[in-house]
């Protein structure tokens, strides 16, 4: 569902979601769970925002712990989709883990099939003060301008994230059936 970004962005006050909150920490702005979440549950249900593929930026007034902070949101906040971007608030603020606590799952219209929404799904079960996370490279196609080394200290930890196209043959053999979105969308482009 596309919204309409300067009404959305430029005049309102974005809180999180019943059972989250947005801190600033180490690398920037986190997400965490403000009460138990069990393996499997939803922890939040959101829409996605579309905007131009043009390198605009755009300002967001989010409520960060007791604060409103302007936040500015950048292609590095967003996934570039068949020409477009998406994000959504809070969901531009998680930050990666090669271990995920949680992963995304579409909302689809029952009459069209076509995605409305989405839930972030516990991948475990999570506790107040526990930061929410997902693994990028799940999602994006090559993290376009974004890349980084990645310190999560999981056992797993690839190393290097710049989307699920830099990732060795084998892991992305072992992850086919877990990406969605772009990751997708362009690794069954380059199959065909």
């Amino acid at each position: 569902m596309e919204h309409d970004v300067a009404g959305t962005l430029g005049e309102t006050v974005i809180p999180a979601p019943p059972g989250v909150s947005v801190r600033r920490g180490p690398h920037g702005l986190s997400l965490h769970v403000t009460e138990v979440v069990s393996a499997g549950d939803v922890i939040y249900k959101t829409h996605e925002i579309t905007i131009a593929d043009d390198g605009r930026t755009y300002l967001a007034y989010v409520q960060v712990g007791d604060e409103v902070e302007d936040t500015v949101i950048t292609s590095m906040h967003t996934v570039r989709y068949m020409g477009v971007r998406t994000f959504d608030i809070p969901g531009c603020f998680m930050n990666h883990s090669c271990d995920p606590r949680s992963v995304s799952r579409d909302v689809l219209d029952p009459s069209t099939g076509k995605v409305i929404a989405y839930e972030q799904i516990a991948t475990r079960d999570l506790h107040p003060g526990d930061e929410i996370t997902c693994d990028y490279t799940l999602f994006d196609w090559d993290c376009d301008g974004h890349q980084f080394h990645c310190h999560c200290g999981s056992d797993g930890c690839y190393g290097f994230i710049g989307g699920f196209r830099s990732l060795d043959p084998a892991t992305q053999q072992r992850l086919q059936g877990e990406i969605y979105y772009e990751a997708e969308r362009m690794w069954h482009h380059t199959r065909t």
